[in-house]
């Protein structure tokens, strides 16, 4: 089943909330089906569409892309990129196993495009029964440098995230940092896309990324925009989330009694705080308690 238009659109629906308070999609004539390619370093653009981003890196030997995110996507993408240079893409990096982003993307594939992710992905994305992943060619452990021209990608690994297999990609020299579902600046997200946050994990990559890695400009996966700023802010939330939710569990208190106790104020202006703020309460919560 090839994914259509219409179909990402409905899918890009639900995630309208997520990006509404931002300038960009608050605009009138704002359309997220529109590619976007914003040049942020020389040579190092996002590429927005369906409410996904991508980093899209443009060298003399070639381009190195992020997540596809589904035929449609991959092929607006690819034009958009033809019309910064002739050279094909040479790198498509996963930024982790959902196939929401790893989906469509042969059409890099059949420029001889070499796909990379971490290695415990490679199990998920093995059992696309749709059969619409290209399967990576490199996998990595800890740490990987993809170097083509005079740009440098570094995909490193902190651990589970949203999932098991997050890939933290970072530009040293550009001091560029996509961060891919586990950054959404400025919203408590809806309930449905808590199923696979491991809580305490995606607080230690927040604090690993902050300690190792030096950056001026910050991709999220989901937002049109966000920033270094917006970023700490984003770090401040899950500390304090987790803060709350220790010392509750330490009182002896209930899931249900954290639910109805704990109040964050600093982020009570964040989009989906007075709705969705119990069920973080409760993936916190469970995270502390099962250790994912």
């Amino acid at each position: 089943m090839k994914l259509t238009k219409a179909s990402i659109l409905m899918s890009a629906s639900l995630l309208l909330a997520t990006a509404s308070s931002t300038p960009l999609a608050a605009a009138p004539d704002f359309d997220p089906s529109k590619p976007v390619m914003t040049e942020l370093k020389s040579g190092v653009y996002q590429y927005s569409q369906f409410f996904y981003n991508s980093l899209v890196v443009v060298t003399d030997e070639g381009v190195i892309v992020t997540d596809p995110s589904g035929e449609v996507r991959a092929e607006a993408m690819w034009e958009a990129i033809q019309a910064l240079t002739s050279k094909p893409v040479k790198y498509v990096i996963y930024s982790h196993d959902h196939f929401d982003h790893s989906r469509g993307g042969q059409i890099f594939k059949a420029q001889g495009a070499e796909f990379v992710s971490q290695e415990k992905c490679t199990e998920l994305l093995s059992r696309d029964l749709e059969d619409r992943v290209v399967e990576p060619d490199i996998t990595y452990e800890d740490k990987y440098a993809i170097k083509l021209g005079d740009k440098q990608v570094d995909l490193h690994y902190f651990g589970p995230n949203d999932g098991d297999c997050m890939s933290v990609i970072h530009m040293p020299k550009e001091k560029v940092l996509l961060a891919m579902d586990w950054h959404l600046p400025g919203y408590v997200n809806e309930p449905y896309r808590l199923n696979t946050h491991n809580y305490v994990a995606i607080l230690n990559t927040f604090e690993r990324t902050l300690q190792q890695l030096e950056f001026d400009t910050v991709i999220s996966g989901h937002m049109p925009s966000s920033s270094p700023q917006a970023f700490q802010e984003d770090h401040r939330f899950h500390k304090a989330l987790f803060d709350a939710v220790w010392s509750g569990i330490q009182a002896g208190k209930t899931t249900e009694e954290l639910k109805k106790s704990i109040k964050l104020p600093e982020f009570s202006h964040w989009r989906g705080y007075e709705e969705n703020l119990p069920a973080h309460i409760e993936r916190m919560a469970y995270s502390i308690w099962h250790g994912n």
